[in-house]
């Protein structure tokens, strides 16, 4: 019987069930069930999605959407959300914070003082803004409302209870409600399908890039600098010493790709490059590992990480995708932590650029190939 890397590759491609990650996973550049952790100045380029509570440190910058199962928080001092915040407990944004969508909670709703808003504020609790902050749009709350000292409200303030407004503070039209307006239990209940969901398509992806079988193997530990061809590769566990280059290299062709199978940790020690090198903009490059992943201090790194247990990355650490792709970090079973100052992804990227379908043995295949 023809195994179902034996078959032709046309054949696979019309027999294809689904892709590698579904399309919401595809569209996160941060997945955890668990909590989602950012440090003081760290950057991800995509949305984020939490099974738990979300945090992101002080200056800190999602370019695109947060969402969480349990309580959101942004740092003080001009941390960024360019999307929206969804939260399915309390929201908190500390001072000068800048969210360029709206927020939304099934609980309380603070924005610091001197933050920004550009839509409407949401909350199945009681809703309160700084002084001199601004929500562009509407505020509806299913408690108290209170803005503060020179705070502005571009459209309507809804409570269905107290509302107040402090000194020199402006808004556009007062209305009080009947009932809250948002269905705590559904919304938030809505959001935890969806991680459920993605934790499955996390898990089922592992499991199909297992079944590529075990490649070339890797010895345990790499310590010195070493290039990699396009292919499957496997360990049982993989580290880097600190200072190490890995060169994946595509010798000049288009649509490579590298798969490395690790049935248990995944470690970089600092200050590891990990470098894609000649290959095209449509090569995929993806860490599949049975245990945890970390990313030393001062590393940087391309792909996407799927792993079972949590994901650590240190301070300045720096992942890419490759080509106009995020690179992404997912956890199937835990959470994913990024230092100071680290990054996910880059200006103007978008997706995940894995580029792999499963075909009907439950076998990953990449897309883009004719091997």
């Amino acid at each position: 019987m023809l195994t179902s890397l034996s078959v032709p590759y046309e054949a696979r491609a019309q027999a294809a069930l689904s892709p590698l990650l579904g399309p919401d996973l595809r569209s996160q550049t941060v997945f955890a069930t668990q909590y989602t952790s950012t440090g003081a100045n760290s950057r991800i380029f995509g949305n984020v999605l939490s099974g738990d509570v979300s945090t992101t440190g002080a200056n800190a910058s999602v370019y695109g959407d947060l969402v969480s199962v349990g309580a959101a928080t942004t740092g003080g001092g001009g941390s960024t959300v360019s999307g929206n915040i969804v939260s399915g407990d309390v929201l908190t944004t500390g001072d000068r914070s800048v969210v360029g969508g709206s927020i939304t909670s099934s609980g309380a709703s603070t924005v610091g003082a001197n933050s920004r808003i550009g839509g409407s504020m949401v909350s199945g609790g009681a809703s309160t803004t700084g002084d001199s902050s601004t929500v562009s749009g509407d505020i509806w709350s299913g408690g108290n409302a209170s803005i503060g000292a020179a705070a502005t409200v571009g459209g309507t303030l809804g409570a269905t209870g107290s509302i107040s407004v402090g000194a020199g503070g402006s808004v556009n039209s007062r209305q009080a409600l009947s009932s809250s307006p948002i269905d705590a239990n559904a919304s938030t209940g809505a959001i935890r399908t969806t991680v459920i969901s993605d934790a499955q398509q996390v898990i089922d992806a592992q499991s199909a890039l297992t079944k590529m079988g075990t490649g070339t193997a890797l010895a345990p530990t790499i310590t010195t600098e070493r290039t990699l061809n396009s292919g499957v590769y496997s360990a049982v566990s993989l580290s880097t010493s600190a200072g190490t280059t890995l060169y994946l290299d595509g010798q000049g062709l288009d649509d490579q790709y590298w798969v490395f199978n690790i049935t248990d940790i995944l470690a970089t020690g600092a200050s590891t490059n990990i470098t894609l090198i000649n290959a095209g903009a449509n090569s995929s490059v993806i860490w599949n590992t049975g245990g945890y992943a970390t990313l030393g201090a001062n590393s940087t790194f391309v792909g996407i990480i799927l792993a079972n247990d949590y994901i650590s990355v240190g301070a300045h650490a720096k992942l890419t995708g490759v080509g106009n792709s995020c690179g992404g970090l997912y956890s199937a079973a835990s959470y994913v932590s990024m230092g100071d100052s680290s990054s996910v992804g880059g200006y103007g990227c978008g997706g995940t650029g894995d580029d792999f379908n499963v075909d009907p043995s439950g076998t990953a295949y990449y897309a883009n190939s004719s091997r």
